[in-house]
């Protein structure tokens, strides 16, 4: 396999930052409110012991600095990970939208460089 943009054997489209935020993920009519595991221009990573299937569409809920965006998103892979070390599955939400890319951006990757 070869190695990814930004390191590890995926091909990452940009920067993942290792950042804990508040996530509230609606599917299936339910509410889980959840933290990330990390974070980047397309998408975040969320422990769930019981995620929803690949391809699932989700609502995220995403609260950043007291600003609480909602972006829709869809399942895009299951991952072992720790979580205060503890091993759980780790959920990669795609999300594809110029809106949360500019939400990104103004919150976390500026504040990343200070």
């Amino acid at each position: 396999m070869a190695a990814g943009r930004y390191g590890g054997s995926e091909k990452r489209r940009s920067r993942r930052f290792s950042k804990r935020f508040k996530v509230e993920m609606e599917y299936e009519g339910k509410i889980h409110e959840i933290r990330t595991i990390d974070i980047s221009e397309h998408g975040v990573l969320i422990p769930k012991r019981l995620p929803p299937p690949v391809g699932t569409r989700v609502k995220v809920y995403l609260t950043i600095r007291n600003e609480k965006a909602v972006f829709e998103g869809i399942v895009k892979r299951h991952t072992k990970c720790l979580v205060n070390k503890v091993q759980t599955i780790g959920i990669g939400i795609d999300i594809s939208s110029p809106e949360y890319r500019a939400f990104v951006k103004d919150k976390i990757l500026v504040t990343d460089a200070d």
